[in-house]
This record gives C-alpha cells, structure tokens and sequence, in this order.
C-alpha cells in the first residue's frame, strides 16, 4: 500500500492559494483559486467554490434519490452560488492565471 506523502517544504513551495472574497462581503461567499506547480508536466489549476446548505438532511437525501433514477432537480438553483468580484482583487486574479499559463507553457 502507498503512504500518502506529507505536504512537505518542497511541495508547499509550488502551491500557490489566493481567496477571493464577494463585493457584498458575505462569508458565505468564497472562492479559492490553487495553482499546484508540484509536478511541471501537470499543472493544475483549481477552483473551489464554498456552497451553502440551505436544505436539511431529508431534502437532500430525496434529491439525490431523484438523481439516482436520472430526474432532474428543478431546484439546482439551490446548489449553486455566486461570488461578485471585488476590483482591487482583478489584479490579483490576472496574475495568478499568467503565472498558471506561463508554468503550463514551460
């Protein structure tokens, strides 16, 4: 069995993280943008985005049983947020994604 290898000194080093919050200031509004620069052959770039959970345990168990069986959930709008960028964070974002495409084309 493989050991999963601690985020070490030399891993964290191609990590880079920014989060970006929304203009109405919500905590509730997150994004955090990683690029992970570990392995030059594959840089990734993620997103992730906080979610809310507006609904109790039983209505989300009976719209994932609607999914098992191929319904479609009229209330997606539930699963999804938004994040209105801030200006004074633009730059900060553009440059992230440089450094991401200039690492891919390396």
């Amino acid at each position: 069995m493989n050991k999963i290898p601690k985020l070490g000194k030399d891993c964290e080093q191609h990590l880079y993280s920014e989060y970006f919050g929304c203009r109405c200031t919500s905590n509730e509004h997150l994004v955090l943008f990683t690029l992970d620069a570990y392995d030059p052959q594959y840089v990734e770039f993620c997103v992730s985005v906080k979610m809310n959970q507006y609904h109790g345990f039983f209505a989300k168990l009976w719209v994932a049983v609607k999914y098992l069986f191929g319904r479609k959930c009229k209330d997606a709008v539930d699963h999804w947020d938004t994040v209105m960028l801030k200006i004074e964070d633009v730059d900060r974002l553009i440059e992230m994604l440089q450094k991401y495409k200039r690492l891919s084309e390396e």
